[in-house]
């Protein structure tokens, strides 16, 4: 035996003789922690100080924990509470009762480059943390705080699995710049989709000027804020899953006539112009869509040290759509990492996250072909899908009528995206008090689509292309560096900060698109694109484009509080642009907030029922760029060849699109004016804010009609208008009940906006009559829906009022029958004419935008269980029902609703088949509605006796579930993408779905 041996020998024979005395000089504790009412508190925090030795209570609020030694000290905490240590001494068992933390000002607020007091907030800021989100089927971001923030409006609108949300907030404030909030994800822009819903940790709205401010031109939406779960201090590794998996249909179906409706109403002797009964029974909708299946994976692998903190987070996501052959497939990895040296003087913080999704493609470059869902509506249902030899049965006699089957059957189509984002912190703390702070992040994004359609494929109007291949291809990158410098100091009963900060974005952009046709077979796909011979014959296309853009900002702040009683906010950010002209290249956005704890002055000490009680004023001025980049400068194109000096020359001729180059091209600028109160009664039983705002935005960015010459070209892009936005928002939190076994609380937001466009015209540049008429619905009915007009909001439709539908004799070009009797502005009532439809005499018939929005949440707790129910609503609007305008009309050689046979305005009688399609205000209808927009039954087992795992949930969920409305198509909820003719409730959208889930949390 060698010395080495020898040695290790005596090693570990004395440290078998240790191991008795090491395990015996341990100490097993255990407890519960409860509230000052005696109600246990779920996952609080229970750790031994100075190490990452720890736990957290169960939902009994039992904990179990071995200690060091009796002198350790145990520090135990929750949200909402105040921290408590205790020293374990001789006892074994510690029973701990938190006080509610009546100081939840003290809570930290994210706001911009930073956080702050709650106590400290001046501005409009609202935050839903994850044990707020709402429950069930989530598709992103949007629809975790669906109801929960005043003042914004969140709504999808469509069953489409790839589908997200549509987000605003205080109204419409731009004509053609973008209606989105700024998107940031720890400090990097991004979207609602960019990160998985289970990797969210809080998200925080900064609503009012006063607080996106500081983000100049890129905060005139709002701004949301989203941070991702991160690891803590001195806490144990941990693990947790998450899985759910879910079963969707159509909420509701357009009620169309099927076969048996259509031999009924033949025995009845009604006339059904649109096809004869073929002798077969076919569901058409039926034959393309299925129930919907969907299942996500969340896996979350979290913990810290005394110096550093790690989490770890996958996802995947497989979702069926109801339609055969969508899809949406996600997956996410992201891992976030902390440390920190010398004491906390320096800290380091790496965030990454990278994900992959895959579209099912139902049409070129779209994930719903909406053609499909139209033709499977207004089929013929006494047809049949085969013929007898197999083959798809077609009808080339009747214009745009293909088989729905067909369609999916015979296209194949992909879309994949691809994205990486990183970003990292270094922030330096030389002296206390004295921040530092260099971020750097990077987002890259990727897209690669491509769509065929076989040979046998029949096109819309009757043609074939002989096989049809597309492919397109993107990438993006966007790269941010921002340094900010922040110094705090507190003396007496003062406090103050002072920050200064340079942030640097670059974005670019590039993509690349051919297609192809008359393929010699179906083997390629689309992924042989030379194959096809129209290339040869001048029927293939092929294109490329890239472009850049640059923003750079210096900004700084200034807080003060005094006896945090009089707190004062005030930002400035100087913003440079290369979008925009030669003139104005930058711009100035100051903001200003003030705050006064009422709460807190001497003669509130006796309001004992007085948690908070605060009033806020804020100003502040943010901006709006336009999407394109070059839109300042001259924009020209090749043309054709021109023979010159013995060569062919291909010309360049003005981009009509572009417009006239503008040197004065600027920021659309919005000013807004915001005060608000903030409450909290009864030891914060009832709690919340009131804010009431005006925004006015100017320079609005539009094109106007300009001469040739001197003009190159008879557009120019001018900031000219302006628009107003003002309102109220409230949110109301009550803890109506609270006892040892049962909880009940209640969130409820209102909000109202009221939007004007104040002018359209300038001394330069002006439009005729200071109107603009938007929006068409498609042929045949081809008619104006919407106009947008000085004096007015935006989104008002616009026609002709139809009061009534009565018998005429024959007249001019029309033979005797029923039509509709028009309304005109002066009150005179006049048969339907083709020549009626002009400006002078239609009016304007109701408005698309909800003027008021709500959201109910109720949560009850029972032992073990809880329920909650979400309701959103939104009240004070019109739908314009486009399925009705093109389906009711029962002269058609398609399919019709049943409701075409129903009685007009009271009268049973039909229309006459000379009338047509026609857009009135018969088929506009009040959108009001309240949904239960979800349901989650959840059981919390008690895991007490089970070594491994910490908490185990089962829970059961329903989305879209019900609804309150007079409105007559499938869903009032509907999709709001168009800014400027919002209320349409297009005839051919992913219809809605009904989901009920079953899903599991469990935490090791």
């Amino acid at each position: 035996m060698t010395h080495s041996q020898i040695n290790l020998t005596r090693y570990l024979r004395l440290l078998l003789l240790l191991l008795p005395f090491i395990g015996f000089s341990q100490k097993q504790i255990s407890g519960t922690v409860v509230d000052d009412q005696g109600i246990p508190i779920i996952g609080a925090s229970v750790i031994e100080k100075g190490t990452s030795n720890g736990t957290t209570t169960d939902f009994d609020g039992n904990f179990d924990l071995e200690i060091a030694q009796d002198n350790s000290v145990v520090k135990i905490s929750y949200v909402g509470f105040i921290t408590k240590e205790v020293e374990a001494g001789s006892s074994s068992v510690l029973n701990i009762t938190l006080e509610t933390d009546t100081q939840s000002l003290e809570e930290v607020v994210v706001i911009g480059y930073g956080t702050q007091k709650r106590e400290e907030v001046t501005t409009a800021i609202a935050t839903v943390k994850s044990e707020d989100f709402n429950p069930g089927l989530i598709q992103d971001a949007g629809d975790l705080i669906k109801g929960k923030v005043a003042g914004l409006s969140i709504s999808n609108g469509s069953g489409d699995p790839s589908a997200t949300s549509n987000v605003s907030l205080r109204g419409v404030s731009t004509l053609q710049g973008n209606t989105q909030p700024l998107i940031l994800i720890n400090g990097l822009p991004g979207s609602l989709n960019s990160v998985a819903p289970n990797d969210i940790a809080s998200i925080d709205v900064l609503k009012d000027a006063s607080a996106s401010a500081i983000y100049g031109t890129r905060g005139a939406n709002g701004v949301i804020l989203i941070t991702t779960k991160s690891g803590k201090v001195n806490t144990k590794p941990s693990l947790s899953y998450s899985h759910y998996v879910s079963s969707s249909q159509f909420t509701r179906k357009a009620d169309f006539l099927d076969a048996g409706d259509v031999r009924r109403l033949r025995a009845d002797g009604v006339n059904l112009p649109q096809y004869n009964d073929l002798g077969y029974e076919t569901n058409w909708l039926d034959a393309i869509t299925r129930t919907a299946i969907t299942q996500n994976h969340n896996l979350t692998f979290s913990g810290g040290g005394d110096y550093s903190t790690y989490s770890v987070n996958t996802n995947y996501m497989d979702q069926q759509g109801v339609f055969k052959k969508s899809f949406n497939e996600e997956f996410r990895i992201g891992a976030d990492l902390t440390h920190s040296m010398f004491d906390g003087v320096l800290k380091f913080t790496a965030s990454f996250l990278s994900g992959s999704q895959d579209i099912g493609a139902l049409g070129d470059g779209a994930s719903f072909d909406s053609r499909i869902y139209r033709q499977a509506l207004i089929r013929n249902p006494t047809d049949r899908i085969y013929n007898d030899a197999g083959d798809y049965v077609q009808d080339g006699t009747v214009l745009q009528y293909v088989n729905p089957v067909s369609m999916i059957d015979l296209t194949d189509g992909d879309i994949q995206s691809d994205w990486v984002r990183l970003n990292g912190n270094i922030t330096l703390e030389p002296v206390k008090g004295w921040v530092n702070n260099l971020f750097l992040g990077s987002n890259r994004n990727t897209n690669l689509r491509g769509f065929y359609e076989a040979k046998e494929y029949l096109g819309y109007n009757g043609d074939s292309r002989n096989g049809f291949a597309s492919r397109y291809t993107s990438k993006s990158k966007t790269d941010l560096l921002e340094f900010t410098s922040k110094y705090s100091k507190s003396f007496e009963n003062h406090s103050f900060s002072v920050l200064g900060g340079y942030s640097y974005q670059y974005n670019i952009n590039e993509s690349f698109y051919a297609t192809n046709r008359d393929f010699p077979t179906n083997a390629f796909g689309y992924n042989n694109l030379g194959q096809g011979q129209g290339l040869q014959n001048g029927l293939a296309s092929m294109g490329s484009a890239k472009d850049d853009n640059t923003l750079v900002g210096f900004f700084g702040r200034v807080s003060y509080s005094y006896k945090s009683r009089y707190n004062l906010l005030a930002s400035m950010r100087r913003e440079g642009s290369s979008k925009f002209g030669t003139n104005n290249k930058w711009g100035n956005f100051p903001a200003v907030s003030v705050g006064w704890n009422i709460s807190r002055e001497e003669f509130m000490e006796n309001a004992d029922f007085v948690n908070n009680l605060k009033l806020r004023a804020g100003y502040g001025e943010t901006g709006i760029i336009p999407g394109q980049s070059y839109l300042s400068q001259s924009l020209f194109s090749y043309s054709s060849r021109a023979y010159l000096n013995g060569e062919w020359i291909r010309g360049l001729t003005p981009d009509l699109q572009g417009g006239n180059p503008n040197p004065d091209l600027r920021w659309e600028v919005s000013r807004e004016f915001n005060v608000g109160l903030d409450f909290a009664f009864f030891n914060n039983r009832i709690n919340g804010s009131l804010d009431v705002y005006r925004k006015r935005t100017k320079d609005l960015l539009f094109d106007y009609s300009v001469p040739t010459p001197p003009n190159l070209v008879g557009i120019t892009k001018a900031n000219v208008g302006e628009m107003q936005n003002q309102g109220f928002e409230l949110l109301l939190n009550v803890n109506p009940v609270k006892t040892k076994d049962f909880s009940w609380d209640a969130n409820i937001t209102l909000s109202h906006n009221k939007n004007e466009l104040v002018s359209l015209s300038n001394d330069l540049y002006q439009i005729e009559g200071n109107y603009i008429n938007y929006g068409t619905l498609s042929e045949p009915v081809s008619q104006i829906t919407h106009r947008i007009e000085v004096g007015q909001p935006v989104s008002q439709f616009w026609g002709l009022k139809s009061v009534d539908v009565d018998y005429y004799e024959a007249r001019d070009a029309f033979g005797e029958g029923n039509y509709w009797t028009i309304e005109l502005p002066d009150g005179s009532r006049v048969p339907w004419d083709n020549a009626l439809d002009t400006d002078e005499n239609r009016q304007f018939l109701g408005n698309g935008i909800p003027a008021y929005n709500i959201g109910i949440t109720n949560t009850f707790k029972y032992k073990s269980f809880d329920l909650s129910f979400v309701f959103t609503g939104a009240l004070d609007f019109q739908i314009l029902n486009a399925q009705r305008v093109f389906y009711e009309y029962p002269h058609i050689p398609y399919n019709v609703l049943n409701s075409a046979f129903d009685p007009v305005y009271g009268k049973d009688v039909t229309l006459s088949n000379q009338i047509g399609q026609k857009f009135v205000s018969y088929y506009i209808e009040n959108g009001d509605y309240l949904k239960l927009n979800n349901v989650t039954l959840g059981y919390n087992f008690n895991t007490t006796n089970l070594d491994v795992v910490d908490a185990l949930r089962l829970y059961v969920s329903g989305n879209n579930l019900a609804i309150i409305t007079g409105y007559s198509g499938i869903d009032p909820e509907i999709d709001r993408g168009s800014v400027l003719t919002q209320g349409t409730d297009d005839r051919d959208k992913y219809p809605s779905t009904r989901t009920f889930t079953l899903g599991l949390n469990v935490n090791f």
